[in-house]
């Protein structure tokens, strides 16, 4: 259990805000683990997280306050008022494009932190799926493979898309959206 002067005092040390939702889960519970991979950070977890995550990069009005243990990342809003999670990819944090958002962080936790499944009715472009597929060797090899696994959260192991990589083409991904993709190919080289 922590109390408002920890809390205080890392809000002062780090120049988080941290809502006051989770402020209460901090002191009640100060960081918890689900079966199923589902962790939300202690506080002391918390700044070491962001920083690994880059969070402030990419959205510095926000901050990571736990993930799913396979590639999402819950974000909360730096307001003391916030009560909203959204729910994004770790290699894709813009809310427009999150997995999903889950209004009221306390009935989220007591219901176990449940990510809904995230309901797709629209037809556009930007939402269809599609298929991301290795053509070419890259040209710096491992390195690049590594960076593309991190980039696109890929659940493989590395020797298994090693082995993938001689047999060209070769299928990487199934069913990614191509606004994810369009957005990730603006942060990323060309291989």
């Amino acid at each position: 259990m922590i109390n408002d002067k920890e809390i205080n005092d890392f809000q002062e040390k780090s120049g988080f805000k941290i809502p006051r939702h989770f402020q209460n889960f901090l002191k009640q519970n100060n960081g918890y683990s689900f079966n199923g991979g589902v962790i939300l950070y202690s506080l002391d977890e918390l700044e070491e997280m962001n920083e690994s995550l880059q969070v402030q990069m990419y959205q510095p009005d926000y901050m990571a306050i736990g993930d799913d243990g396979g590639g999402l990342i819950f974000l909360m809003e730096q307001e003391i008022d916030a009560d909203e999670i959204f729910v994004v990819d770790i290699s894709d944090y813009e809310l427009e494009t999150a997995f999903c958002k889950i209004n009221g962080f306390e009935d989220w936790f007591s219901g176990g932190c449940l990510i809904p499944q995230k309901v797709d009715n629209s037809n556009t472009e930007s939402d269809k799926n599609g298929n991301i597929y290795l053509v070419k060797l890259p040209s710096n090899g491992i390195k690049d493979l590594v960076k593309m696994k991190q980039i696109f959260g890929m659940d493989i192991a590395m020797s298994e898309l090693l082995k993938m990589s001689k047999t060209l083409p070769c299928k990487l991904m199934s069913n990614i959206k191509y606004a994810k993709v369009k957005k990730i190919n603006t942060r990323i080289w060309r291989i």
